[in-house]
């Protein structure tokens, strides 16, 4: 059964609403980090390569034609063979996927890692003035092709009141080092993959059911219970115990799941697994 071919208008707006949420909070931590521009790109490439995918099946035998593709996305044939012969891929950690960050943060990775701005004892940022020749703001944005029509005090101020920066009495701008400067930890990275992982197999979990309804197949174990009505007083003692009643699970999860696992490898192996979350929303209606 394949589910796209199956959905009502109703349904579809459900899930388009259900995409909304996600979306929202997902955008919200990228929000002066990644342009506009670039999360479209994202949404059309995934788009596209979900399509084509999906061709794939239809056409085992030879090239996913051009035009059926079009049908599916709604891009014209010149869009898809541009996106076609660009090179660089989603998953390429020095491509292009950088290529459109937000103009500050273009600037802030200037600032903070060519030799020119940085001090040559410490590697430090050197603070900058806001106007005048290297080391100023107004030149660190010509040197970054910075976008035009803002003042070089606007972006001062911008950074300032986002935190990227302080601005002495003097008028120099020093850069927050601690939250800027390139570090070699990997944990947020690992952090980022980790738990983002986790949501699509969530999403593979709801699709999955969503494909089985109506039919005889089994759904697969998908539970979720939550009140909005919890006193704040008992918040943090209801988090204790939850956790506590999880890790309980876990442990017995965990132990049938590796009594179970095969010690050899073979093709013909499932990857199956389970999950475990809590979660608070704080950011309620009034």
């Amino acid at each position: 059964m394949e589910l796209q071919k199956e959905l009502r208008s109703q349904e579809i707006d459900a899930l388009g609403l259900a995409m909304t949420g996600v979306l929202r909070r997902l955008v919200r931590p990228l929000m002066g980090a990644m342009s506009l521009a670039r999360m479209q790109e994202l949404l059309r490439r995934v788009f596209v390569e979900e399509a084509e995918k999906h061709l794939r099946t239809e056409y085992p035998d030879r090239s996913v034609p051009v035009g059926q593709l079009a049908l599916l996305t709604g891009l014209d044939t010149r869009q898809l063979n541009r996106m076609k012969a660009r090179s660089g891929s989603l998953d390429e950690p020095n491509g292009g996927f950088t290529s459109n960050r937000t103009p500050t943060t273009h600037l802030l990775d200037l600032w903070s890692t060519d030799p020119s701005y940085l001090d040559p004892e410490s590697g430090h940022p050197l603070p900058l003035t806001v106007f005048g020749e290297a080391p100023s703001m107004e030149a660190l944005m010509k040197a970054s092709r910075f976008i035009r029509g803002v003042t070089p005090r606007s972006v001062a101020d911008r950074l300032v009141l986002s935190g990227a920066a302080t601005e002495d009495e003097e008028g120099l701008l020093h850069m927050v080092t601690e939250k800027f400067l390139p570090s070699a930890s990997s944990d947020v990275e690992g952090a980022i993959e980790v738990g983002f992982h986790a949501i699509e197999r969530l999403v593979e979990t709801v699709i999955t059911n969503l494909e089985h309804l109506g039919t005889d197949a089994p759904r697969l174990y998908q539970r979720a219970y939550w009140t909005n009505r919890l006193a704040p007083h008992r918040q943090q003692e209801f988090r204790q115990r939850l956790t506590e009643l999880m890790q309980e699970f876990e442990d017995q999860g965990t132990q049938l799941l590796t009594g179970m696992e095969m010690n050899i490898e073979s093709p013909s192996q499932v990857t199956a697994g389970f999950g475990l979350y809590y979660f608070e929303d704080d950011d309620r209606p009034a």
